[in-house]
């Protein structure tokens, strides 16, 4: 097994970084969303598109939250 290690504060800003860039994927799809009746074929058709994004975006918070964890654990105690 492969030793694991801590993440750097540079490492977490780009996993942070990565869930801004997919919360924006996420809102371009909402947008078109918006366009379209809610329940008209066109709506319905993107709703696939929000799923995936919204998927991925889970994905890449639930990373960077467990990176940002492993952080701040391996900082020293203060007094």
């Amino acid at each position: 097994m492969a030793a694991q290690t801590t993440p750097t504060l540079p490492s977490v800003k780009r996993l942070l970084d990565e869930v801004d860039e997919y919360y924006g994927r996420v809102r371009k799809v909402r947008e078109k969303l918006r366009r379209h009746r809610p329940g008209s074929e066109a709506y319905l058709d993107l709703l696939p598109d929000l799923e995936v994004e919204l998927e991925v975006l889970k994905v890449k918070v639930d990373h960077a939250h467990q990176a940002l964890e492993e952080f701040e654990e391996s900082l020293p105690e203060s007094d």
